[in-house]
């Protein structure tokens, strides 16, 4: 709970009690009340209004309102006693008790506070390519429209806006959540709470004066989110040094909010994911996106573009990363692109697995423990009633099983000429995106696992910085020697 979130809900309950056992004088009612609200109308004016805090709010406006009416009339002891009292007194009590869970099981939260020693800025860009058509609408004039945002060391922020983590435009916003709310069948109003999210950049902010320039990083949201789940671990690598460029690809997120006001959202009617195939439409148009985005990254590097990152990038050292999709897609960009010279795959499945892949730069991948447990069950046999629970017939499995396998050729291929694959124990697919920030509930969920939010996002930011650094910048690698004591969760598994 927020601050005067959590004083407001402490007062009101001390309120409530002294009502309860009728031990308020008419002084001390006085100045309690007016205490709750003072307080309330602190809350709603600096923190704002949030649903999750209704009850509370309401009880406080009743419990006011009872000790203005004992001022009057003093009830006596006898009704104060009365069932109907109590059963109201304990409605109260046990309606504040629910806006606390739902206040903790969705909380107001910044993302986690950068480790590196600068200050973080960031801008959001818009690109047009007009050597590709759209590929997800019916019109032949479209062309394909990006949105990205760079993340970046900053130098003065002074006069700079802190940054909020979601658009700030009222109608843009309801577009945003509603988009956000639709598969997780949930009303928007749900997520509207979101708007008080804030981040630790600067807008705009002046890059910081560096005598050389900035490793960049193009990073790769999952199907179907969107760059803004990454934003912790793209402002943590601009903290140390780094110029992080996230993709919003296109109707693939769940919301994609463009300059004049209009939000795309997740369209599914090209979705070809055959693991199979060396055609997959949907990795192609991402990985194109990523070439796309590297020339456009070129172009503000040289003034092409007029930008404040002229001559501020360090083209020869690019590393990209993604999660889930984007992380096939960081793997598949990383094999096609020669520039790029080290990439990371947060635990997102392999495609075009019949392909003989020669990699032999530094690739790393993260997998979660979720992944693991898959692996290690593929192996046994499974009963027809253990398919009916997983939604597949025998023949899915064995192609299932079959992928898995190419999978792990392809990995081991990759390590053995210089490649890192570590488990994370405790994790889900979720916990290498901020998700697992937002609320515990997504692990009733089985979207995220047994491991805390903060310390999942810690551990990764760690792993993927140190990578980074070993292979963009030729400092640190320590952490991926082997297991360290300060990280028990982080194994290096056998080649399997």
């Amino acid at each position: 709970m927020r601050s005067l979130e959590l004083m407001l809900t402490i007062i009101c309950m001390l309120l409530l009690v002294h009502l309860f056992s009728y031990k308020l004088t008419k002084l001390t009612g006085a100045v309690v009340s007016a205490a709750s609200g003072v307080a309330l109308f602190m809350q709603l004016i600096i923190e704002g209004y949030r649903w999750q805090m209704l009850f509370v709010y309401c009880v406080t406006v009743i419990s006011i309102n009872v000790v203005m009416l004992r001022r009057r009339n003093t009830p006596t002891r006898d009704k104060t006693k009365s069932p109907l009292a109590y059963i109201c007194y304990l409605l109260m009590g046990g309606l504040i008790v629910i806006s606390i869970g739902l206040s903790v099981y969705l909380p107001v939260f910044n993302l986690p506070t950068p480790t590196g020693a600068d200050k973080v800025g960031t801008q959001i860009f818009y690109f047009k390519d007009e050597s590709r058509d759209e590929t997800f609408t019916d019109d032949p004039a479209d062309k394909r429209e990006l949105m990205v945002q760079i993340w970046y060391p900053a130098g003065q922020t002074k006069g700079s806006k802190e940054s909020p983590l979601f658009p700030e435009d009222k109608k843009v916003f309801k577009k945003f959540i509603a988009a956000y709310a639709e598969p997780l069948n949930l009303p928007p109003f749900v997520l509207d709470y979101w708007k008080y999210m804030k981040s630790h950049s600067y807008e705009d902010a002046e890059v910081k004066a560096s005598e050389t320039p900035y490793p960049v990083i193009i990073l790769n949201h999952g199907m179907g989110t969107g760059r803004l789940l990454h934003a912790s671990q793209a402002e943590n690598l601009a903290s140390h040094g780094y110029v992080v460029v996230a993709i919003d690809h296109t109707y693939n997120t769940a919301a994609t909010v463009f300059p004049d006001g209009h939000v795309t959202s997740f369209n599914t009617d090209e979705m070809d994911m055959d693991r199979n195939t060396s055609s997959n439409l949907l990795l192609e148009v991402w990985t194109q996106d990523v070439k796309f985005i590297l020339k456009q990254m070129k172009e503000l590097n040289s003034g092409g573009i007029q930008s404040r990152f002229n001559g501020k990038l360090d083209m020869g050292n690019i590393g990209v990363m993604g999660h889930s999709f984007g992380g096939a897609t960081a793997f598949n960009a990383y094999d096609s692109i020669s520039e790029l010279k080290a990439g990371v795959d947060l635990d997102g499945s392999l495609f075009n697995l019949d392909s003989k892949y020669e990699i032999t730069k530094p690739f790393m991948f993260i997998q979660s423990e979720d992944f693991i447990k898959i692996q290690e069950n593929s192996s046994k046999e499974i009963s027809d009633q253990d398919l009916t629970k997983m939604n597949l017939t025998r023949e899915e499995l064995i192609k299932l099983i079959d992928n898995m396998h190419k999978e792990n050729d392809i990995i081991n291929q990759v390590i053995q000429h210089g490649g890192t694959l570590i488990d994370i124990k405790g994790t889900a697919h979720y916990n290498f995106t901020d998700f697992q920030l937002y609320s515990s509930l997504l692990n009733l969920m089985g979207m995220t696992g047994e491991i805390e939010g903060s310390r999942g996002a810690y551990i990764v930011n760690q792993y993927v910085l140190d990578f980074f650094d070993k292979h963009l910048k030729g400092t640190g690698g320590q952490l991926l020697e082997g297991p360290s004591p300060d990280f028990p969760e982080v194994e290096f598994p056998q080649i399997r």
